[in-house]
């Protein structure tokens, strides 16, 4: 395309994405996701996983901002609900940690993971804690990158079976949920690993 057609400042901001002055959509997605998750991995550490696709990466940062579209925020936003209580235990108000970890109802799809994976009790106090939490105590430094990806997966599996819950009306199931979670992550963990084999124990 002509540059007076996309104008000199674009063209000159595209060229310093390299130091050869070429432009490769590659660059722009590295630059994008540096003004999208950068700010806040600056404050909080890294929210980078390439064992899930890049959609659980935003996912997760929405998340730690607290910028999921949950009952409480909706309401303090004016949006006229029914109720803002939870739509999964109908016990509490729906924040964001409430359905992500505290929710009784939620809490026992964690308590399934961390059985599965080995590890004695499930105690997060709020969502910083559970996403850096450890997973067993033997895993190597793969299996806690194996071990980071499951637990953004899961969040996110969550908040779709959420979804479910409050769209299509469907009843939350635990075990459903553990089953759709390991499928799910055995099958993008191990097309992102790039054909090396790893144990979901490591």
């Amino acid at each position: 395309m002509p540059q007076s057609k996309i104008g000199s400042r674009t063209v000159r901001m595209l060229q310093s994405l390299s130091t050869d002055g070429r432009f490769t959509v590659k660059k722009l997605s590295t630059l994008i996701d540096d003004m999208v998750l950068g700010p806040y991995s600056n404050q909080h550490g890294t929210l980078r996983n390439n064992l899930v696709p890049k959609k659980i990466e935003i996912f997760i940062w929405r998340v730690m901002l607290r910028r999921l579209a949950v009952k409480v925020e909706l309401d303090k936003r004016g949006v006229d609900l029914h109720s803002v209580r939870c739509p999964i235990c109908d016990n509490d108000l729906e924040s964001v940690d409430h359905i992500t970890f505290s929710c009784d109802r939620v809490k026992d799809v964690w308590v399934r993971i961390y059985k599965w994976w080995g590890v004695n009790g499930f105690m997060c106090s709020n969502i910083t804690e559970l996403i850096s939490s450890k997973g067993p105590s033997s895993m190597t430094s793969v299996g806690e990158s194996i071990w980071q990806a499951l637990k953004w997966i899961s969040l996110y599996l969550i908040w779709k079976n959420r979804n479910t819950v409050v769209f299509q009306g469907k009843s939350w199931n635990s075990p459903m949920i553990l089953n759709e979670i390991q499928t799910k992550s055995f099958e993008w963990i191990s097309w992102r690993s790039k054909g090396k084999k790893f144990d979901w124990l490591s």
